[in-house]
């Protein structure tokens, strides 16, 4: 594993990070939390240092499984929360129920569903202070540690980020990195257009941007402006949340990727560089150097051994960097 500098913050964090979003959950297989605590534990062992999640992502339970892991072994690592979403009622009942629950699903075998957006409805956002302040103190307790080393705001909106009351919440953070909740902030994106409004904010050390192989738009010169301020980037969206996946049929696509067509045309381009989809991108994102860290969901043994080779496969070389460039001019045209 090697390891890059993350912005000003003395940093030295592995090229892939580990996102923790698809670990936990009430309808979760592959094992459960015998298996995610495995996973965490080879993750670290194969030198990743740095390890993402949010009080969202399973109603918590991504956050309990990270402290668990590694309660032992606090030093060895990074850890990156979020907060910002409102944990509706229902949902935070889960939370008590799930471990009682989660015998009875397994012997059903009951499989995770994904819900239609239309029935799914948006989640409520929070970022006043007051309910930033008690979001990140409720992290620290499920994380079972004393400090979180880097604190993100979840998605704020456009909206959020221009607001005067922002500032009120970036003083919050400055309040918990003062008493040692927090050692940094920054903040998590949803757009590459919003990294711009955050550019002048005082105080934070790194933003979590959207970029892929199929997600280039970072490359006009987001990466750039952030970088000159020293910012520390995380990239989110490597495999474009499983649409690179070689697994998924013309007619998958179609249903569930808006860019099904370019995900063709990229299948056909790599296999004639002799590479899968997925390891294109990967090796696509490290090129990249001014990314600090990658951030890839995984969630079991089988993805992350996946993951790794794809890292160790050979480096881009400039013409296959410059063939993949050109499919998405070629595409946009």
């Amino acid at each position: 594993m090697q390891y890059r500098d993350f912005g000003k913050t003395g940093w030295k964090v592995s090229e892939i990070g580990f996102g923790g979003a698809r670990i936990g959950g009430l309808l979760a297989q592959d094992g459960g939390r015998k298996g995610s605590l495995t996973t965490l534990a080879a993750a670290l062992d194969a030198g990743i240092n740095f390890y993402d999640t949010a009080d969202m992502y399973s109603q918590g339970e991504s956050e309990v499984l990270i402290g668990k892991a590694f309660r032992k072994s606090r030093g060895k690592v990074f850890i990156a929360s979020k907060g910002g979403y409102c944990t509706p009622a229902g949902k935070k009942l889960i939370q008590f129920v799930k471990p009682l629950a989660k015998p009875i699903v397994h012997a059903l075998g009951l499989r995770r569903m994904r819900a239609p957006s239309s029935t799914a409805g948006p989640i409520p956002q929070d970022f006043s202070p007051g309910y930033l302040r008690k979001a990140a103190e409720a992290s620290l307790r499920r994380l079972q540690t004393d400090y979180i080393d880097l604190y993100q705001m979840h998605s704020p909106s456009p909206e959020t980020l221009r607001s005067a009351q922002f500032q009120d919440t970036l003083g919050v953070l400055a309040q918990l990195k003062t008493e040692g909740k927090i050692r940094h902030y920054g903040i998590a994106l949803d757009a590459v257009d919003d990294a711009r409004p955050c550019l002048g904010l005082e105080g934070i050390s790194s933003l979590q941007i959207p970029f892929g192989i199929l997600d280039m738009e970072a490359l006009d010169g987001v990466f750039e402006e952030v970088s000159k301020r020293q910012l520390g980037i995380i990239a989110r969206g490597c495999f474009a949340g499983g649409a690179l996946k070689g697994s998924l049929t013309e007619a998958e696509l179609r249903a569930s990727e808006p860019k099904w067509e370019r995900v063709l045309n990229l299948r056909r381009l790599v296999e004639k560089l002799g590479r899968s989809p997925t390891e294109a991108a990967l090796q696509f994102s490290l090129r990249e150097r001014r990314i600090g860290v990658n951030i890839i969901g995984m969630r079991t043994l089988d993805q992350l051994a996946t993951n790794l080779q794809h890292y160790s496969s050979p480096p881009l070389s400039d013409e296959e960097f410059q063939r993949l460039l050109m499919h998405r001019s070629v595409v946009e045209a």
